[in-house]
């Protein structure tokens, strides 16, 4: 058998220094201690209602939004004239009816199906 041949040590680079981590754990911890405390204030301090100096911004794109205003029945006294564009209903007239009908669902058959373990339809 051929000897087996042994690094020289004194030929070998010397193992290069580890990197000092305080500079991470130093970071690490500021950015933890920053983070907390933005938390704990948020919890803390009760929100503040916006100041009507401060700018709001406004969507770009806005929808149409209908809202239906309530109606109001005044009753005009003997001699009183309804205000301009007000609409008037005769008291003698036949009040609107509205019938609502409610038709059942024809009764549903039920559907077995029968099958094996498998999955397989049975006929």
């Amino acid at each position: 058998m051929a000897p087996r041949s042994v690094p020289d040590p004194t030929r070998m680079r010397p193992a290069s220094p580890r990197p000092n981590p305080n500079r991470l754990r130093f970071a690490l911890g500021t950015g933890g201690f920053a983070a907390l405390s933005a938390l704990l204030t948020a919890i803390a301090v009760p929100p503040s209602p916006a100041s009507p100096s401060s700018p709001v911004a406004m969507p770009v794109a806005q929808d149409t939004v209908t809202q239906q205003r309530p109606i109001q029945y005044v009753q005009l006294a003997a001699g009183q004239a309804p205000p301009p564009g007000a609409r008037v209903i005769d008291a003698k007239a036949p009040k609107p009816i509205t019938i609502v009908t409610t038709v059942p669902a024809p009764a549903q058959q039920p559907v077995v199906v029968r099958t094996t373990q498998s999955g397989k339809v049975v006929p």
